[in-house]
């Protein structure tokens, strides 16, 4: 009897076991299927979340400095199990039409499209696509950006154009990479707006510029004080004809080494031109004594000191050279009146940006003249103010150069 209950019970131990068995396979099975099946879903989340890469580079895209902000971000990433560095940047990427975010980025740590839309806080969401805080002209790379220094870039397609015009001349940019470029007046030797009598069209690719040193027509009377407020100064030189160009190139051999020093270059700039046969109503008052730029030759070294996201001190030291000949106008002829005169002068600008809400630069330069400058927006990114000022400093002038000359101007930017 006991044999057969000893027995009946290891059938029935046995039996047991293969069923226990029998179930953990299954649930092996179950559990398979299960981490298949969220892998899967991983992979379409992460899909829906990652959005559209091939275009993000053109999308609109700025960094935010505002600190209480970067803390709710940073929250909002750790909420997500995200780890990261706080000396990171903190990138918005919008879409297109600025309706929603498609990523949040600290460094190399994205936060997705989906996640971006749906888990922040909806507050958070659209303080941020107001953009209610301190913007950065400091864009990452990868991005295409305008070299202007400007808060924000909103770039919807990969062949956009901008305008900026002014009396002081214009750009009009294809792209980040070309552009067209027009200025009136000399203002690296301190000439501002017609008072050298030149006006310089270049076409620009990246850091380099090539083009056309063009005579200016106009500026040769004075203008009533009663009708114009701010009087121009009839101009005392006469525009050469030739060719002109300019380069910049940033080189980290020579930017200084440290945190706050965050832009080292080498540029210069050049114009070799004479003074051609024109009308004498386009020459000055005294056709005997016809006074004209033909040779520029500068070269720099710049750099630029952070002093925080929103204040930046740009600085040039260089050296200048530049020729001044003397002209007269016999029987619809110009000859050559005398020696050249050959000027070598130190190059000292320093010029102000402050990239916060209230938008504006102050410039200050002394290249044989001393200059002073001031930029501020009126309409943001759509209208500015301008004015500039030029003086002989602790000399008499010479016979070309005003005793001051000063003017202010409007100006207009478009993106298309």
């Amino acid at each position: 009897m006991k044999k057969t209950i000893l027995a009946s019970a290891l059938v029935l131990f046995f039996c047991t076991l293969d069923f226990t068995h029998a179930q953990i396979d299954q649930l092996r099975s179950n559990l398979q299927t299960e981490k298949e099946e969220l892998q899967s879903l991983e992979r379409v989340l992460s899909l829906l979340n990652s959005g559209d890469t091939t275009y993000a580079s053109y999308f609109p895209v700025w960094t935010v400095l505002d600190r209480n902000m970067k803390l709710s971000i940073y929250n909002a990433f750790r909420n997500r199990g995200k780890t990261f560095s706080e000396d990171d940047q903190v990138v918005i990427i919008a879409t297109p039409n600025m309706k929603s975010i498609a990523d949040i980025r600290i460094g190399t740590i994205s936060y997705g499209r989906l996640l971006a839309t749906k888990a922040l806080d909806p507050e958070l969401h659209k303080t941020l696509l107001e953009q209610k805080y301190v913007l950065s002209n400091d864009i990452p790379a990868g991005y295409r950006t305008d070299t202007r220094n400007r808060k924000r870039e909103l770039i919807d397609n990969p062949n956009w154009v901008s305008l900026n015009i002014s009396l002081f001349g214009g750009t009009m940019k294809f792209g980040n990479d070309w552009r067209l470029v027009g200025t009136v007046g000399n203002d690296e030797l301190g000439y501002p707006f017609w008072s050298s009598g030149q006006i310089l069209v270049m076409a620009g690719y990246k850091s380099i510029q090539l083009g056309g040193y063009l005579p200016l027509h106009g500026g040769v009377f004075e203008t009533n004080p009663a009708e114009r407020p701010l009087s121009l100064k009839p101009r005392l030189l006469n525009g050469s004809s030739g060719v002109a160009g300019s380069f910049e190139f940033e080189w980290d051999a020579v930017k200084i080494n440290s945190p706050r020093f965050t832009y080292g270059s080498i540029g210069g700039s050049f114009a070799v031109g004479s003074l051609d046969r024109r009308r004498p109503e386009y020459l000055t008052f005294d056709l005997n004594r016809l006074y004209s730029i033909t040779t520029i030759l500068q070269t720099y070294y710049g750099f630029n000191y952070q002093f925080d996201d929103e204040k930046i001190l740009s600085s040039r030291l260089g050296v200048t050279y530049h020729r001044v000949t003397l002209n007269r106008y016999v029987d619809n002829e110009i000859f050559r009146h005398g020696d050249a005169e050959a000027l070598i002068t130190p190059l000292v600008s320093v010029e102000y940006r402050n990239l916060g809400a209230d938008w504006f630069k102050l410039r200050a330069q002394y290249s044989r003249l001393m200059s002073l400058g001031a930029w501020a927006e009126i309409v943001p990114q759509y209208v500015y103010a301008e004015v500039k000022y030029a003086t002989p400093l602790f000399r008499t002038p010479s016979p070309w150069e005003q005793r001051y000359y000063l003017y202010a101007t409007l100006g207009f930017n478009f993106d298309f």
